[in-house]
């Protein structure tokens, strides 16, 4: 049974949410290259969230976007494996459709100068690895697109972390169906996502070359569908439509998340094998995983690839959860490409790949999260496998689908988010 209250947004918002470390000297963050994207830059810096504040249970679940005259901000939370507080700044990085900087001036979207001092934040407290926890309101724009989140030092070129995150002032009208089975060879494994954009109260013109349109799944822009071009136009009836028929709106089912539950170190939560609690570090077992790739498909509830930062034990998950070495076990035999446990614990990231160790048989990892209920998969990067090769796909599979509609005027440098919507396919709740 899962003891959290999931909650998935049917309304219009947007965005992405947790991250991982670089732990590795051929990592590039490490030369301090600034990337748009999600991406954190030290390996002192853990937990990167940033999600609409809502009052709800698991609201940091939520996409992390909002509406461009909406009050409730975005919340930025992240943790400095460090005894005191540094000084931290964050500035806003205005982006086009396809995340590269526009030529807009800070005063073209932001009414105030763009840098911002980080200064709230607590100290952990009981745990065995000590850690300044920050949180950061970010402030409102004046401009609906894409926005980069930088967190810096002392200057810019000195980055801590990278957050992507959207504005969206809906002037279009996204008419979605429940079509999820395309061509007859793939309809067992895909999910086919068609709609129309309807702009009778918005003036476009030539909506072939001044619309773009992005479709995410589960908040993962490693596996988005970009710049998807329309099936028809008609403009007699101000409508787009895509309803194409080569899968060029097609994503593969997946499978439900695999999961594990390290809320409490008293006793062990759901898939956790073993805990081990050293004077100076916790140690963390998960139970051994095996490849799904031809199971019959199985409906288990999940997160959709994300995580929730709770502790039983404490009032206070915040600040008085331990950092937990968890380590991860895929029993199968050798394949050919490299393998990665992935899901937001790590942003999707492929940075380091499992180890494959001959005597257990199993391909092995391990990763420093707080305590918390997290969703997980496993992936591969290769030349013949499919990357989702030991989950299997499922057209039934639970997953939250969001649609982007970039429009850019002609008398505009930038793209502007007029058109988002979010919703759930095979909705368990």
């Amino acid at each position: 049974m899962i003891f959290f209250n999931k909650f998935m947004p049917l309304v219009f918002a947007i965005s992405c949410v947790p991250a991982a470390i670089p732990n590795t000297s051929k990592d590039p963050a490490l030369d301090k290259k600034l990337l748009l994207e999600d991406y954190i830059y030290e390996q002192n810096i853990h937990t990167m969230q940033l999600y609409e504040s809502r009052n709800i249970p698991d609201n940091s679940l939520l996409p992390a976007a909002i509406p461009l005259l909406q009050k409730i901000p975005l919340l930025l939370k992240f943790d400095d494996f460090a005894e005191q507080a540094d000084n931290y700044y964050a500035k806003f990085i205005h982006c086009n459709a396809n995340w590269t900087k526009s030529l807009l001036h800070d005063l073209d979207f932001l009414s105030q100068y763009n840098e911002f001092n980080i200064n709230d934040y607590e100290y952990s407290f009981d745990t065995r690895t000590e850690y300044v926890h920050y949180t950061f309101e970010l402030p409102r724009v004046k401009l609906p697109g894409n926005y980069v989140l930088l967190v810096y030092r002392n200057d810019p070129s000195d980055p801590i972390l990278t957050r992507r995150f959207m504005v969206y002032d809906n002037k279009v009208k996204l008419q979605y169906g429940n079509q999820l089975i395309g061509l007859l060879s793939t309809a067992k494994l895909n999910q086919q996502i068609e709609f129309d954009i309807n702009y009778y109260d918005f003036v476009i013109d030539n909506p072939l070359q001044s619309i773009t349109v992005h479709i995410r799944q589960n908040q993962r822009w490693d596996n988005a569908i970009l710049d998807l071009k329309p099936s028809f136009i008609k403009p007699n009836q101000n409508l787009i439509e895509y309803h194409h028929f080569k899968a060029e709106n097609n994503f593969r089912g997946s499978n439900e998340f695999r999961f594990f539950d390290l809320r409490s170190l008293r006793f062990f939560g759901q898939n956790v094998d073993a805990v081990n609690i050293l004077q100076n570090s916790v140690d963390a077992q998960i139970m051994d995983d095996f490849p799904r790739t031809h199971h019959a498909y199985s409906q288990v509830r999940d997160l959709n690839g994300g995580y929730l930062i709770q502790n039983q034990d404490t009032r206070s998950p915040e600040v008085s959860s331990e950092y937990v070495n968890v380590n991860f076990k895929l029993k199968t035999n050798p394949v050919g490409g490299s393998v990665y446990v992935v899901g937001w614990l790590n942003n999707w990231r492929k940075n380091i790949p499992m180890h494959y160790d001959s005597g257990k048989m199993a391909y092995t990892s391990n990763l420093r999260l707080k305590q918390g209920w997290y969703d997980y998969m496993y992936e591969v990067k290769g030349d013949t496998l499919e990357s989702n090769f030991f989950e299997g796909n499922h057209f039934q599979t639970e997953n939250e689908y969001e649609i982007f509609v970039y429009y850019k005027p002609i008398t505009f440098s930038s793209d502007l988010l007029i058109g988002y919507s979010s919703f759930v396919v095979n909705n368990r709740d």
